[in-house]
């Protein structure tokens, strides 16, 4: 059976503790990338089959998000890396969180990961989440539009418009996503390739979340609980 527990954070002493907005903002990263994971799950459970034209655009969808966010949370990770006082806290962790902190830090500049993660995590963020790229869209499309097994795609309308589902833009991200971004061949198993990297970026934000936890409990009952 799940448990909780809650500490009572004291603002003012948070404040002045010199180090609260990094803390924060790792924070809401971990907060995002939580809840963009939980509502992945959430449609992949749903076995609706008046759902099903809106399902496989929300899975894209919170997949891009979690990348989103996690894009953000990699910037903190490096304020805490580039932090005395910060960094000095990453060795009173637990080996796991040390573990996570440590694949994180790979995938900053300089790391063993970096290019992985600015070629395919950043960009996904860069073009199809926070922003919507005019060129990808434009060859995206014609390379679809130019191919008769994907130049058909679909409209779905509904009486409720959490049915609403404009499928060509699902048509055109995936194909912004998978060709584009990823740059996966044609020759190539489409889903297995995107699976993996996908399977990777959910293990750096499973590292995200070990770590941050962790690190900001023993931030906060060092600095700000409320005993």
């Amino acid at each position: 059976m799940s448990r909780t527990r809650t500490i009572l954070v004291d603002l003012q002493r948070l404040k002045a503790s010199g180090n609260a907005s990094p803390l924060i903002r790792l924070m809401m990263a971990c907060n995002d990338i939580a809840i963009a994971n939980q509502c992945l799950k959430k449609f992949k459970d749903d076995q609706s089959k008046i759902r099903k034209p809106v399902q496989k655009g929300a899975l894209m969808y919170f997949v891009r998000l979690q990348c989103g966010h996690l894009n953000e949370g990699l910037k903190i990770i490096q304020e805490i890396k580039d932090n005395d006082t910060l960094s000095e806290g990453i060795e009173r962790c637990s080996l796991n969180a040390r573990d996570s902190y440590d694949k994180l830090v790979a995938c900053l500049k300089g790391g063993a990961e970096n290019k992985k993660f600015e070629d395919n995590i950043a960009r996904i963020r860069h073009k199809t989440i926070f922003h919507y790229d005019n060129t990808m869209v434009q060859n995206a499309l014609a390379d679809r539009a130019g191919r008769e097994e994907a130049r058909r795609s679909k409209i779905t309308l509904g009486d409720d418009i959490s049915l609403f589902r404009f499928e060509v833009a699902d048509d055109i991200v995936d194909s912004i996503v998978c060709r584009h971004i990823c740059k996966i061949p044609r020759n190539a198993d489409l889903r297995k390739e995107i699976d993996d990297i996908m399977v990777w970026a959910s293990d750096i934000g499973r590292s995200l979340l070990d770590f941050g936890g962790e690190f900001i409990y023993r931030y906060i009952q060092d600095h700000a609980a409320i005993m």
